[in-house]
């Protein structure tokens, strides 16, 4: 079935210590979803299990990204989660801080 992307929200998280790249893709994710509402649904009675969702998240260290960990943080519909290399790693003090990025998007099957 076509499907149309509706929602795009993005933001940043960061891991201030711990160099841990999945707490700062996790933090960026709950940034981005505070951003977002979406009263879509309930305007056009949408079942919101209809819409797919793909999570980007771009980190320095992909790898490491617990998908699992992010995708549990999307409530509803089908979720896809894609660690990218990107982000930042920023030196503080002897240690590090992570930042990461993140890109919700949000598409919704075209009725026909």
């Amino acid at each position: 079935m076509p499907e149309q992307r509706l929602i795009i929200e993005m933001a940043q998280g960061v891991d201030l210590h711990g160099r841990d790249d999945t707490k700062a893709a996790k933090r960026a994710v709950e940034q981005a979803l505070q951003g977002a509402s979406l009263p879509i649904f309930g305007t056009l009675g949408v079942d919101r299990e209809t819409m797919r969702v793909v999570v980007h998240v771009a980190v320095p260290r992909p790898e490491a990204v617990d998908v699992d960990v992010i995708a549990g943080l999307l409530p509803y519909g089908s979720v896809e989660v894609v660690a990218e290399q990107g982000g930042l790693d920023v030196p503080v003090a002897g240690d590090f801080a992570v930042m990461a990025v993140a890109a919700i998007e949000v598409f919704l099957p075209v009725q026909g």
